[in-house]
């Protein structure tokens, strides 16, 4: 079975690749820089160019895929606002998955979410759980 790595050049994308490959799936990489994530080849997965801040790139990363793993966010480093990725590029991501007939999708967030709606990045957060939830596709949220 195919999956979809989405954030797999972080710790925690690197984690869930290597872990997905070791139990034997099929394991893609959504990535926008390919020559920086040529490590994720080594271990054994396939890269595919996509940027959330482009949503355009989106849609044709989802081609054969079951299973979308969401562990991307906003880089302070970014020249994107966060609103495009945590917000604009998800609701895209999304929408393309329900298309794509995406059998499950798992999304990191972080915890604790409603009671921090001050902080811009956390509330996108929130925000993009309760539509998740909403959505129609079987979800997990960690």
């Amino acid at each position: 079975m195919a999956l979809l790595v989405i954030g797999a050049t972080g710790l925690l994308g690197q984690e869930i690749v290597i872990q997905a490959l070791e139990a034997g799936y099929t394991v893609k990489c959504m990535v926008r820089n390919l020559n920086k994530s040529l490590n994720l080849r080594v271990f054994g997965a396939d890269l595919i160019y996509a940027d959330l801040g482009l949503p355009e790139t989106i849609p044709p990363t989802l081609r054969g895929i079951k299973i979308l793993i969401d562990a991307s966010t906003f880089r302070l480093n970014s020249t994107y606002h966060a609103e495009r990725i945590d917000w604009y590029g998800k609701l895209v991501l999304l929408k393309s998955a329900k298309l794509a007939k995406i059998k499950r999708f798992i999304f990191f967030s972080a915890t604790d979410l409603q009671y921090h709606p001050q902080i811009f990045l956390l509330n996108l957060k929130f925000q993009f759980e309760r539509v998740l939830i909403k959505c129609g596709i079987p979800y997990t949220i960690f």
